[in-house]
């Protein structure tokens, strides 16, 4: 037996040298660097602050006209598509987006944008949420009842902070400019 004792001795002075110590504490100088290394990273350091900063985009709707549905009288006759906006003024972007029209894709599936001769927005402004839009370009319904008045009303009245529009002629008149709720101008009558 005491023969057996300082080879005991001498494994587990080895071992504790080595670092295989049972209870996980380094006892080398060879050790030290990896715990102090693994000491330093802490759950803290780790963690990704929030972003304080604006999504790049939102989604909206825009309302184009669908032919199919047009032509043979069943309503709605729009169907809206998705387009992703600068958040900063989203129903404006979603005027823009709705001008530049249906897609390749969006067109063969029978949509269509009818700009009944406007080119664009000339001006665009929510006073008491009620929007006010002015058409660029021109203005002429052609005799239809369908206009871009018909795409331009359900695309802004998907936003919350809007309960009507006027919309007005490049000139700045609109048919009930001084009455609540919607008003389109004389030239996109039928």
């Amino acid at each position: 037996m005491s023969r057996v004792l300082p080879v005991l001795v001498a494994i587990c002075v080895l071992s504790a040298a080595c670092g295989d110590d049972p209870q996980g504490s380094p006892t080398s100088t060879t050790t030290a660097p990896e715990a102090t290394s693994t000491s330093t990273t802490s759950p803290t350091s780790t963690t990704v602050p929030p972003s304080t900063s604006e999504p790049e985009s939102i989604v909206v709707q825009v309302f184009f006209l669908d032919e199919e549905a047009f032509n043979i009288g069943r309503l709605p006759y729009v169907r809206p598509v998705e387009r992703a906006v600068d958040p900063a003024s989203p129903e404006a972007a979603a005027l823009d987006a709705l001008f530049e029209g249906p897609t390749s894709d969006e067109q063969a599936g029978g949509l269509r944008f009818v700009a009944s001769e406007a080119t664009g927005i000339a001006e665009f402004s929510i006073l008491e949420r009620t929007a006010q839009v002015r058409l660029a370009g021109g203005c002429s319904s052609g005799g239809s009842t369908f206009t871009v008045a018909n795409q331009i009303v359900p695309t802004l009245l998907q936003f919350t902070s809007i309960d009507a529009v006027k919309i007005y002629d490049p000139a700045g008149e609109t048919g009930s400019p001084d009455t609540p709720g919607d008003s389109i101008p004389f030239c996109l009558e039928p």
